[in-house]
């Protein structure tokens, strides 16, 4: 069984693409739904302009993370860079049992 994986997901608060309200938010994932992760640059443009959140370092990274919904796919971007959201998304860690 896959468990879900905690990352933090930029949205826009206004629910319109005309109007840049962007917000911070914990979302899960799960692995067995990311068809493709990929750098994403408008995020970080968004940064650099400052209509991203504050409290964000201005050297942050985000990837968005392509998810297969059945029938259509959902594209959401989080903050992190590619090789740090894959690695969570796939490391394989096994506690050893004693």
């Amino acid at each position: 069984m896959t468990s879900n994986i905690k990352f933090v997901e930029i949205y826009n608060r206004s629910g319109t693409p005309t109007f840049k309200d962007y917000g911070l938010r914990e979302i899960y994932i799960n692995p067995d739904h990311v068809v493709c992760l990929r750098e994403d640059f408008h995020a970080a443009n968004l940064l650099t302009e400052g209509h991203l959140p504050e409290n964000l370092d201005p050297r942050q990274q985000f990837t968005n993370v392509s998810l297969n919904k059945g029938t259509y796919g959902q594209d959401i971007v989080v903050v992190g860079p590619v090789s740090e959201v894959h690695q969570r998304l796939y490391s394989q860690r096994e506690l050893l049992k004693g």
